[in-house]
């Protein structure tokens, strides 16, 4: 076969749409990746976000040209993509626009193979950042307090930001090896999470690597048909809208003064407080604000930090639980969104008698009471099971 009749049949063949998802789910991974470690030093923290964002035409044509919605579905999709767009201009953060699109073009695409992307390229990433970093390529942020012991961020941008992305790793690899997991499995997540924990000092992350051992056992013999495990597993549904309704009352109604307050806030390491801040600051809107921070994120919070060793500094404010900042940065519209989206995957595999999502939400949903990442893609690709065409066992009919 000639150059010729080779070049035509490639410019000829026909576009799949899980093709364009993968291949906007990679244009928009790298960039908004590296926006979280400190290439930022090198990289335009304003260019990868453009570039992060020609996923969205991608993806647009994929739903509006190859999913065939009717007319009426359409519509629906449309009011999404809208509420999206308004969200990701009042908040000044994309996360929810681009949450939107992933989720919604989705449809028809395996959710395994979605996880298995997710997977590969996060491992992948973070362990070559890691790598770049202690060899002095990037910077690796050094924290100094005299309340903790030295944290180091591996080239993320904080130290939290490693041990998030190791517990979603961990999930995803819990997604992926279900059915198999064994008692290997469990002591390699173990050590990475003691590994992390002492390099960055993140114990409430190493805590939930910790619940993650049990949660799945569970959920391995609730999908085996043992009685008591199933019974517990299928309540597992309603630890979201239950620790996101714990998490806003406690936040709202904050008193420093009050002992159980101030216990929960030590253990929370200030969280409580700061989301109490948040809520004196900026009431609830529709479609959410944007809310001026201040982290010790980045190598400029890291000077900031190293400045401030004896007592966490007054100028610092950052919304860590992801339910308070759903709430106050994306508007009670996208709440409202997010928690009834995770209650129906939850409820739809638990009906399903499919175990391992309701109990990756349990573990997402313990981890936003404390952390920012539930609507980064980056961190969670979960809330993309929504349309997905099938979960780990069987095919899921729309």
């Amino acid at each position: 076969m000639d150059l010729s009749k080779k070049t035509h049949q490639l410019f000829n063949a026909p576009i799949s749409g899980t093709q364009l998802y993968f291949l906007a789910f990679v244009i928009y991974f790298i960039p908004a990746y590296l926006i979280d470690t400190t290439f930022t030093v090198y990289l335009s923290w304003s260019k990868l976000r453009i570039i992060s964002y020609i996923a969205i035409p991608i993806l647009l044509l994929k739903i509006y040209v190859l999913d065939n919605w009717n007319w009426r579905q359409l519509i629906i999709v449309s009011v999404f993509l809208i509420i999206g767009v308004l969200g990701w201009r009042a908040a000044k953060y994309p996360e929810i626009l681009m949450m939107m699109v992933f989720v919604i073009g989705a449809r028809g695409v395996s959710f395994n193979e979605i996880i298995s992307w997710y997977f590969y390229l996060s491992l992948s990433f973070i362990m070559a950042i890691a790598m770049i970093s202690l060899l002095n390529i990037i910077p690796n942020l050094t924290y100094y307090s005299m309340l903790r012991p030295t944290r180091y961020s591996l080239g993320m941008a904080y130290t939290t930001f490693v041990a998030s992305h190791i517990v979603y790793i961990s999930l995803a690899y819990c997604y992926l090896h279900f059915s198999k997991l064994k008692w290997i499995d469990y002591l390699i997540i173990f050590l990475i999470g003691l590994v992390v924990m002492k390099i960055t000092d993140t114990r409430l992350d190493f805590y939930e690597m910790i619940l993650l051992i049990p949660v799945m056992i569970i959920a391995q013999r609730a999908e085996k048909g043992q009685k008591y495990s199933r019974y517990f597993a299928s309540f597992w549904w309603i630890a979201t809208p239950f620790l996101a309704s714990i998490t806003l009352i406690s936040a709202y109604f904050y008193n420093q003064n009050n002992y159980i307050f101030f216990k929960l806030n030590s253990l929370l390491s200030g969280r409580l407080h700061l989301s109490h801040v948040g809520f004196e600051r900026y009431p609830i809107t529709l479609f959410g604000r944007k809310i001026v921070e201040h982290s010790f994120g980045g190598t400029k919070g890291a000077t900031f930090a190293n400045h401030n060793l004896f007592e966490l500094s007054t100028n610092y404010f950052y919304l860590d639980s992801s339910f308070v900042r759903m709430l106050l940065v994306w508007g009670s519209i996208v709440f409202v969104l997010v928690i009834g989206t995770i209650m129906w995957i939850t409820i739809r595999g638990t009906a399903h008698k499919e175990y391992v999502l309701p109990a990756i939400f349990l573990l997402i949903a313990i981890n936003a009471v404390l952390e920012p990442h539930i609507l980064q893609i980056i961190y969670n690709p979960f809330l993309l099971a929504l349309l997905a065409k099938e979960t780990k066992f069987r095919e899921i009919k729309e």
